[in-house]
């Protein structure tokens, strides 16, 4: 029997107007694209991950550590990124054509190497929450599409405007929320869930270097909305104790010590998750979920890049000398 391999890909995070996509391993043989990307209006660059379902007999861990078995070839895709205004998707009103290029990928099963491809395009100020996007990715040779579609998640604000702990058992409070008014004319996709972490500035031989602390996760189902979530110093001094055990050389970065970060993801990105970690966890047959039109994958929006620092002074003092003392300051 021949043996399918789905190459799915996995989130690294933080992280689907979706269909439910049922394959037959023993079907005949189809062209399929994986792909992957996420699109966030802070990013400087989006990037595309590309790479192929496929057919083959013997060993299938073998011809996936094959490069040409994994990733199509530099002028074999053509990919493409059309905006349309959210009051009229019959017109593009902008293009953006991803180039090929390719990075170092971690070790695993897959084929790996300094020369694993990606597709970027310079996105930095050029994307809208008024518009829509679809991703179009084109097979040169065979002209089979895979298409994707989204809208960009608005935008939301963290309200909490001291490092401090003053509320019982040495917790503080951590509160975020929308911008969107009911006059607004914003058309952007509402955030389904946000992940909120703590991140801790210090500098190691005089390099800025951090942690990131995992405080909760939290899902939402408004259109407006204000949530929050608590941590408590004994939490951030115990889990930095383990992170940072075997650091040396390292000292206090007073401009931004702390940061409260709180990232987001769209209904898209969100059910890909549950789904994919339901199918990973479960005994029984769990469907695969793809947003992709002729392929499969995921085409999603999220926010990465919402924070709040808090330079030294805004520190709580006895979280500081805690945490001075931890680092043999």
């Amino acid at each position: 029997m021949k043996k399918f391999i789905y190459l799915l890909l996995f989130l690294p995070l933080f992280l689907l107007v979706s269909c439910e996509v049922d394959f037959d391993p023993n079907d005949s043989w189809q062209e399929r694209m994986m792909i992957y990307c996420l699109l966030d209006q802070d990013d400087d660059t989006t990037f595309v991950r590309i790479e192929k379902c496929f057919l083959g007999n013997g060993n299938a861990y073998e011809y996936a550590k094959n490069k040409d078995s994994v990733y199509y070839a530099k002028d074999e895709l053509d990919v493409k990124m059309y905006a349309y205004s959210i009051w009229d998707t019959s017109k593009v009103i902008e293009t953006y054509d991803f180039q090929y290029t390719t990075r170092k990928k971690t070790d695993g099963q897959f084929y790996s190497g300094d020369d694993c491809p990606l597709y970027c395009c310079d996105t930095k100020g050029k994307l809208s929450v008024n518009n829509l996007y679809k991703l179009v990715i084109t097979n040169t040779k065979t002209g089979k599409q895979a298409i994707g579609r989204v809208s960009l998640l608005g935008d939301y604000s963290i309200e909490t405007n001291t490092f401090t702990f003053t509320e019982s058992r040495g917790s503080m409070k951590i509160v975020w929320s929308n911008l969107r008014n009911s006059t607004s004319n914003d058309r952007s996709a509402m955030p389904k869930q946000f992940s909120v972490n703590i991140r801790f500035n210090y500098t190691e031989n005089g390099e800025i270097k951090n942690v990131d602390i995992p405080v909760s996760t939290k899902t939402n189902n408004g259109i407006k909305f204000t949530h929050e979530t608590k941590i408590d110093t004994a939490t951030i001094i115990s889990y930095l104790r383990v992170k940072m055990k075997d650091k040396k050389h390292i000292a206090w970065y007073g401009k931004a010590p702390f940061e409260i970060r709180v990232s987001a993801c769209d209904l898209s990105m969100f059910d890909y998750l549950s789904v994919n970690n339901a199918t990973q966890n479960a005994l029984n047959y769990s469907p695969v979920y793809s947003n992709i039109d002729g392929g499969f994958g995921l085409f999603a929006a999220r926010r990465n890049h919402i924070n709040r620092a808090f330079e030294d002074r805004e520190i709580d003092n006895n979280l500081k000398e805690s945490m001075k003392t931890l680092l043999n300051l």
